[in-house]
């Protein structure tokens, strides 16, 4: 079976494609989304990872080629950069993003709170709108539990009331 393509941004964002070009993937460095690119080669895509890697390393994705024996392929760039986003929507076919980019410390986001709105929304718009001029309709995005605040309980359900407490929070 061919590789399909397959995007994850993760500290960034991961795009599923289909056929034989490569996927894309933003922010897919960080920690989930160096995991998402392993668990997408595995099941036979072949992943582009989108990231500026402000909050990862390019060390996670070499990890990714020697667990995998595929090394994903990379576009430095910000998830913010519209011009360098159509670039990889316009780069191959793409059915689908997995958006994990962004700020994910909840006391620096209390210490910084402009810079995590700057990054997580502005980013998550430039992606949305991005995916939109190329007719691209699938999104998964990753979120955190720190979306429902501190609800007192220890089992989180995912239909529950959301009530961020700090910045982090209410930009996710």
């Amino acid at each position: 079976m061919p590789a399909q393509s397959a995007s994850v941004p993760g500290k960034g964002i991961h795009h599923a494609t289909s056929g034989p070009d490569h996927g894309r993937c933003r922010g897919g460095a960080g920690y989930v989304g160096s995991h998402a690119c392993v668990a997408l080669i595995e099941s036979g895509y072949l992943p582009l990872v989108l990231d500026n890697f402000s909050n990862s390393s390019i060390e996670s994705l070499r990890r990714v080629g020697r667990i995998t024996g595929v090394q994903p392929r990379l576009v430095e760039a910000d998830v913010r950069d519209a011009s360098a986003l159509d670039s990889v929507f316009r780069g191959g076919t793409i059915d689908a993003v997995m958006h994990f980019a962004g700020l994910k410390a909840v006391g620096e986001s209390t210490a910084q709170p402009l810079r995590y709105y700057a990054h997580n929304l502005a980013g998550t718009v430039a992606l949305a709108e991005a995916m939109q001029r190329t007719g691209v309709r699938n999104l998964v995005f990753s979120s955190s539990a720190t979306v429902y605040g501190e609800p007192g309980i220890e089992q989180l359900q995912e239909d529950m009331r959301c009530d961020p407490v700090n910045p982090f929070g209410r930009t996710k």
